[in-house]
């Protein structure tokens, strides 16, 4: 199966035309064009499951229209949005702020859809799709660093009693570096599905490993890639794997 992680800016673009007439102007651009090249884009890699980051909801940026529904219904794949601020924050019921979200997009058959609400941070909202072999969840964790230590525990707590096979991604924001993910891989026992480190942050010249995807363990990774393609700043993660297959090492491979 294959997986997209990808922060799409809300379809308002990138580049110095993103910060014209005014600097970051283009939070505020019309996105239809955007998200056009986005689908496309999308198509091409062949996805099962599809998390996106940073989408319009139903905004005047793309006519009133949800973005997860547009992309989605392109594909007749089902799609689950959710605001990212909270149902109780005052910026869920401002103006724009209440059309941004996260997404899942898939063609697979889906169990259940839920929405976990943490504690701290302005962005607090946690997206699960339940699939029959597996959960996958999208996260925005803030860009503050305690209130995304305190995150990232609360996250921890809360995949403690899935059973079924977990997959995490979206954008975590470790100005800070993997250090920060230590807590949460050792209580939960996933694991960093790029062992390369690949940076993904800015599209245009990537320093920074901003977005990722962790697995738990009984997740075979068997292809990570970050391909370079500057739609949004940020770049998108693609990852195949499958479920319940036995990691085998170079060395294994070795003696065979």
């Amino acid at each position: 199966m294959r997986i997209v992680i990808y922060n799409i800016r809300y379809g308002t673009g990138t580049g110095l035309h993103y910060h014209m007439p005014i600097p970051f102007s283009g939070f505020f651009a019309f996105s239809t064009k955007r998200i056009s090249r986005i689908a496309d884009f999308l198509d091409s890699l062949d996805a099962d499951i599809v998390c996106l980051v940073e989408v319009d909801g139903g905004s005047y940026r793309h006519r009133k229209l949800c973005q997860a529904h547009r992309l989605a219904s392109l594909q007749g794949w089902e799609h689950h949005f959710s605001t990212k601020y909270g149902k109780n924050s005052i910026l869920s019921r401002l103006p724009l702020l209440s059309s941004q979200g996260n997404a899942i997009l898939t063609r697979l058959p889906v169990v259940a859809s839920r929405e976990h609400h943490l504690a701290r941070g302005m962005k607090k909202t946690v997206l699960e799709v339940e699939f029959p072999e597996f959960h996958v969840l999208v996260v925005h964790l803030p860009l503050g660093k305690s209130a995304r230590r305190s995150q990232l525990k609360e996250l921890a707590r809360k995949l403690e009693p899935l059973r079924k096979p977990v997959l995490l991604g979206g954008d975590f924001n470790l100005l800070h570096g993997s250090s920060e993910l230590n807590y949460l891989l050792s209580a939960t026992g996933m694991r960093d599905a790029d062992t390369a480190g690949t940076p993904t942050y800015p599209s245009r010249v990537p320093r920074f490993r901003l977005d990722r995807l962790l697995v738990r363990k009984e997740i075979s990774v068997r292809n990570f890639t970050v391909p370079r393609i500057p739609l949004s700043d940020h770049l998108p993660i693609v990852c195949d794997f499958e479920i319940g297959t036995r990691n085998i090492s170079t060395l294994e491979i070795d003696r065979l």
